[in-house]
């Protein structure tokens, strides 16, 4: 349980210092579907959602590369020009 609360705090730091908040502030509602599961094949009832969170907080590597992968997140080592490129699309 305490991991987890570690494994969330991390996960916050995370997203304040690599988050793309261009893409965050443009696309609020599908960010708010994947944290309630509410799109795609994932489709979970506000019950599960819990479960599931509590799951994937086992280890937050899977949820930072899932987090990346949508571009919520930028690679660790990205510099302000491939940033910039990458918003260039929103």
């Amino acid at each position: 349980m305490i991991q987890r609360v570690f494994n969330l705090i991390k996960l916050i730091s995370v997203v304040r210092e690599r988050g793309n908040w261009t893409l965050i502030r443009h696309s609020r509602k599908q960010l708010k579907e994947f944290i309630f599961c509410r799109s795609g094949l994932n489709r979970l009832s506000p019950v599960c959602v819990f479960f599931y969170w509590y799951h994937l907080l086992k280890g937050p590597d899977v949820l930072i590369w899932r987090l990346e992968t949508f571009g919520f997140l930028f690679a660790p080592g990205a510099d302000q020009k491939t940033r910039d490129h990458l918003n260039s699309y929103i």
